[in-house]
Formats: structure tokens, sequence, C-alpha cells
């Protein structure tokens, strides 16, 4: 998801804001995979919630208008709350196997 948002910010970089504002979610991204990947389960949960909102704003962009980002964030955002929720992934997660 990190890579997605910071990839938007580059192909939006002549808008400074609106690149600021997706470097800014793909930051929380990459700190929130650096969370998983350190096995810490308060991140784990948040990236739950993060997630879920990411899923949340892609539909509600695909509402307004049809586009191949929008599309292509909703269906990120819900093959990531599957993985993130599923039992398998916390197990790996918190024992390593």
């Amino acid at each position: 998801m990190g890579a997605y948002f910071a990839g938007m910010g580059v192909l939006s970089l002549s808008e400074r804001s609106t690149a600021l504002g997706f470097f800014i979610i793909a930051l929380i991204h990459f700190l929130t995979l650096l969370g998983i990947l350190l096995s810490r389960e308060i991140v784990i949960q948040m990236g739950t919630y993060i997630t879920l909102l990411d899923l949340i704003f892609g539909i509600l962009w695909v509402l307004v208008s049809f586009e191949p980002a929008s599309a292509s964030l909703t269906f990120l955002a819900a093959i990531c709350l599957v993985l993130i929720t599923s039992d398998e992934f916390k197990n790996e997660v918190k024992f390593g196997y």
C-alpha cells in the first residue's frame, strides 16, 4: 500500500499539496510495514484499521468517479485487509512459522 501511495505522489508532483498528502500516507503505510516486520501486535491492530480506512476511501472514490486508480486502490485495500485479518498471517507474525 505504501508503494501505491508513493507512486501516486510521484505522479502528482506538479501539485505539491496533493503529492505531499500522498507521501505522508505512504510514510504511514511504510511505518506500519516496519511494525509488522518487527512483530508489534499494536501496529498490526492499527494496520487493520488503516487498511479498513483505505478500503472505505477507495469505495467512496469509486462512487464519485470510476477511474483505474480508484478501482486499484479498492481492490488492493480489500486484498490487504483479508490478508492482515487472517489467522495464518497472525500466527506467522506471532510465532514465525
